[in-house]
């Protein structure tokens, strides 16, 4: 072949190098995206708990205490509320149907002016037993604890019939797990530093279930490389709607850059 179509494929393939940049590879762990241990600060019997390898979506009940007492309580404050509507209802109505009548000074000003704080007080006391309606209503939701995201409960840290101390403000309940998404952290040597960018795409070998690669996004790339290890951090969001792919392997990922 002339010189000149081997320097012609020569400067092709380096061209290709470029453009593509050689691949990355750095092994890591396939982690849950997040792992909660939900608990309460309230005291109270368990009543209810999601059962072990339940899938409860963002904000359902994940355990319930004993909250008799509570209903009730935000009973009477509805009941403390209407009537102290009807109240203000009532004085107002007395205090404008007097306003003529004061006017025309057939009411002397000491009759207006109880009527006038006979119809403020109401007011006041509505909005004191809105108040209570309100706080009712939080210290019976407080009965109900609910999953801060998608999750599946991995283990239940206390049993139905078991009383909640919380003698450090929180005592956990359930320990749950959001796997919708995994994070495969991933640490790449040193020399790769600065190769590897947020929004890169990366493929993803889990070898030990022999599962098909998996193509993830790099969301974080650590700024400090460890001076112990001589690596740096990674972190590759995949999808995983299915549950299909295992949090806890380990896996190779593939990172193709840009030079």
């Amino acid at each position: 072949m002339p010189r000149l179509g081997l320097y012609a494929m020569l400067v092709a393939v380096l061209a290709a190098r470029a453009v593509a940049g050689d691949p990355i590879r750095a092994s890591g762990l396939l982690t849950p995206l997040q792992e909660v241990e939900v608990g309460s600060e309230t005291l109270g019997t368990i009543i209810w708990i999601a059962d072990e390898g339940s899938l409860v979506a963002k904000g359902q009940p994940l355990v319930r205490l004993r909250d008799e007492i509570e209903r009730h309580t935000v009973e009477l404050r509805k009941a403390q509320t209407s009537a102290a509507r009807h109240a203000v209802e009532r004085y107002k109505k007395d205090y404008e149907s007097i306003q003529s009548l004061h006017k025309q000074k057939i009411i002397h000003d000491e009759e207006m002016r109880t009527r006038e704080f006979n119809y403020l007080n109401a007011q006041d006391h509505l909005a004191e037993a809105v108040a209570n309606e309100k706080l009712a209503a939080e210290t019976l939701a407080r009965r109900t604890i609910y999953a801060p995201t998608n999750c599946v409960v991995v283990r239940q840290l206390k049993k139905v019939g078991e009383t909640l101390v919380v003698s450090a403000g929180l005592e956990n309940i359930v320990f749950v797990v959001h796997i919708d998404t995994l994070c495969f952290v991933a640490y790449p040597d040193a020399k790769f530093a600065g190769q590897i960018k947020v929004g890169q795409k990366a493929e993803v070998s889990i070898s030990q279930r022999g599962l098909q690669p998996v193509v993830g996004e790099v969301i974080f790339v650590d700024p400090l490389v460890d001076s112990k290890s001589g690596s740096f951090r990674v972190k590759v969001h995949i999808k995983n709607p299915d549950h299909k792919i295992t949090a806890g392997l380990h896996g190779i990922a593939t990172f193709l850059t840009e030079k």
